[in-house]
């Protein structure tokens, strides 16, 4: 595919739901990926197996992006691996869930250490190797919690309003290298965790969408690699959520 062929990507959250919907994409898109997971080895080789049956290339680590030292070696490492690096899809994150005043500081700083500041570490130090590539580009995964915040997930909210910030400060930053920054704000997606949720938890979400429906991790899939592709869009937060009203 033109300007997609063997381009490296580095995937961060391969295991499951929307990252494993971008890696089958971005696989059958012709590229190589370098695939990074916290705590579930088989989901991630099973996920990387059929990446690999797709006919793509894969190399798989296993890193925390909460801890520094993960965050900062795992672009090396896939450079090193793959001898370039082109694109970054910053996926990987975590929730706590509960009533805000419950949740302990050592909780909230969980869910900060991963979606933010792990986030924010792993992408500054992929930027020496995107520096060397012609086309580079940097999708991050916010969430449709970050821009019109969610009950019960403040934490969470917090972490992906700040990666729709890092987007746009990036995006500025880095447009005169021609590194190319956005973001998918994806909204209520049929994933393993949604997937358990009762007829009358899901009404309402349903309702509030003017599809009248929930999305799909392979829509999710389709923007990434979208944003992935050369272009003139920048610093822009591409919202998937079926026209949310909020």
């Amino acid at each position: 595919m033109s300007g997609r062929s063997q381009q490296t990507v580095l995937v961060t959250g391969a295991s499951r739901g929307i990252g494993a919907a971008v890696i089958l994409r971005l696989a059958a898109d012709g590229c190589r990926l370098a695939l990074s997971y916290r705590t579930d080895a088989d989901a991630a080789q099973r996920i990387a197996a059929s990446a690999r049956d797709a006919g793509a290339e894969v190399a798989l680590f296993q890193a925390d992006i909460a801890d520094p030292s993960q965050a900062l070696t795992l672009p090396e490492q896939a450079c090193a691996h793959f001898g370039s690096l082109d694109a970054v899809v910053a996926n990987a994150g975590v929730t706590v869930d509960g009533p805000f005043v419950a949740l302990t500081p050592a909780q909230v700083a969980t869910v900060l250490r991963t979606n933010l500041s792990g986030t924010i570490r792993m992408v500054c130090a992929a930027l020496p190797y995107l520096r060397r590539s012609r086309a580079a580009a940097i999708v991050l995964v916010s969430s449709l919690g970050g821009i019109a915040g969610k009950d019960g997930q403040v934490p969470y909210t917090a972490s992906k309003g700040g990666v729709i910030g890092l987007c746009q400060w990036l995006g500025d930053r880095l447009g005169p290298e021609g590194i190319r920054v956005n973001a998918v704000a994806p909204g209520f997606i049929a994933t393993d965790m949604t997937t358990q949720l009762d007829p009358e938890q899901m009404a309402p979400i349903i309702q509030a969408s003017a599809l009248r429906r929930v999305g799909s991790a392979e829509e999710v899939a389709h923007a990434v690699s979208f944003l992935l592709r050369p272009g003139y869009i920048q610093s822009t937060t591409l919202r998937i959520d079926g026209g949310f009203a909020r």
